[in-house]
């Protein structure tokens, strides 16, 4: 078995505040990491640190950029235990995306669709919480049951097979690291 993370954030950027006003949901921003240290994080969004666009496949790290100069930056972490075999899958699809990268487009029609609860596919063009769902998907990390142009970011800590072990500040997961799972000891994270 191996173990992935969903990680969800709310920033004061111009972009997570519009989306806060629209949704009044606790986190606007999704990313996956494949390990517990955060500082891999795939996403969609901004591709340089001070303009919202233009925007697409990124990684992101919790140390550096937005995130690492925000110790009160709020946010929630959900574990996911895949297989093996399951894990490799996603390991490939994440590969393969950060390999072609640029052909990648943040889909802003589809946040507008998703607002007013209304499908909109597009390949090759995400938003983070739709690139969070589809990718689980597609890797059969979760069962897919609804189209990923519908999800927010609030709506990935329902998933089934997600677990919270940590809500808190940014800060704080660096600083203390993650709920242990029963029977296993304290990741304490040192402050980078």
């Amino acid at each position: 078995m191996k173990t992935i993370y969903i990680f969800l954030t709310k920033s004061t950027t111009i972009c997570s505040r519009l989306i806060y006003m629209a949704t009044r949901s606790e986190f606007t921003h999704a990313a996956i990491s494949l390990d517990d240290s955060f500082d891999k994080l795939y996403t969609f969004s901004r591709k340089h640190r001070y303009l919202p666009l233009p925007a697409g496949f990124v990684t992101e790290s919790m140390y550096d950029g937005i995130m690492g100069d925000s110790d009160n930056m709020r946010c929630g972490v959900y574990r996911l235990n895949i297989t093996n075999n399951t894990y490799n899958k996603l390991e490939t699809i994440l590969n393969d995306m950060e390999f072609h990268r640029s052909k990648y487009r943040y889909s802003i029609l589809g946040l507008l669709f998703c607002w007013f609860n209304k499908a909109f596919e597009r390949e090759d063009h995400c938003f983070c919480s739709q690139f969070v769902y589809r990718t689980l998907s597609e890797s059969e990390a979760i069962q897919h049951n609804r189209l990923s142009s519908l999800v927010r970011p609030m709506d990935l800590p329902d998933l089934p097979e997600a677990m919270e072990v940590f809500k808190g500040t940014i800060g704080d997961l660096r600083l203390n690291g993650l709920m242990p799972m029963p029977g296993e000891a304290s990741m304490f994270r040192r402050n980078m």
